[in-house]
């Protein structure tokens, strides 16, 4: 039944029953509101988690989010740069804004690169989880303790230096060429982040590109829109995103795997 329509028909039941002096029509038209009226109230200022307002969200088969699905979906934001380092990430669980991850890629033995992992995916969860306190990744063999983010296996990516990225202060951007292949570097909030040069759109360089202050790169000819952590294009339009090539810091040179770009 339409929301207008079933708003009249009950106005002209309730003046029905107040004509005719049903008082346990009356009295059941009272107990609904004393039940819906308080969950209501919890519900409008977001406090979804109490008692009183899961008792109604459960009497209409309708609940929040569940915490994995939220957790899934910051996931996928930022998997596009977990592959672009060779890796994988499972979701394994979720408990008390604590989530555990099996990880697996090609950065073994690559601090630098884990930790910028590590990074991109707490602000995705941040972002995404409202619960989110901690990040736990399963350790292979052993005692799986509580190490964050190991990566393992496989093989690993050749780090080389990127000179363009020395010096770079947060918020700019530069267009450099390593070993043939285009690359536009970025530092957002001290982080440098590297992705392959090149709009999407047209193939051009996107030397004159800017980076806001939410870190989302902005393309000079189209103005299309790109997150700066997982080349996602983020303006709303369809259409693909920047590829992300991993970086690492060692001796505070800026280095790039362009063997996986």
């Amino acid at each position: 039944m339409e929301f207008d329509k079933a708003v009249a028909e009950l106005d002209a039941l309730v003046e029905t029953l107040e004509r005719e002096g049903d008082e346990r029509a009356l009295l059941l038209l009272q107990l609904v509101d004393a039940i819906h009226r308080p969950a209501l109230e919890r519900i409008a200022a977001g406090d979804t988690q109490d008692p009183i307002a899961q008792a109604l969200l459960q009497m209409y088969d309708i609940s929040p989010p569940d915490d994995e699905i939220l957790v899934e979906e910051a996931l996928d934001e930022v998997r596009p740069y977990i592959h672009s380092h060779g890796g994988q990430v499972e979701l394994l669980g979720v408990s008390d804004g604590v989530v555990e991850l099996r990880m697996s890629g090609s950065c073994a033995g690559c601090a630098a690169s884990a930790m910028t992992l590590k990074r991109g995916i707490e602000e995705a969860l941040r972002q995404h989880y409202p619960g989110f306190k901690e990040v736990l990744a399963e350790e292979t063999g052993g005692d799986p303790g509580p190490q964050l983010l190991q990566i393992e296996n496989l093989r690993k990516p050749v780090f080389v230096d990127a000179d363009a990225g020395a010096g770079l202060e947060p918020g700019q951007l530069a267009v450099t060429e390593l070993d043939g292949i285009g690359l536009l570097l970025a530092n957002f909030e001290g982080e440098v982040y590297a992705l392959r040069d090149g709009c999407p759109v047209d193939g051009n360089s996107l030397s004159g590109a800017r980076l806001t202050a939410e870190g989302v790169i902005v393309c000079p000819w189209h103005n299309c829109a790109y997150d700066v952590r997982t080349g996602k294009r983020v303006d709303g339009e369809a259409g693909d995103g920047l590829q992300v090539v991993p970086v690492a810091m060692r001796n505070g040179t800026v280095q790039v795997a362009v063997n996986v770009a």
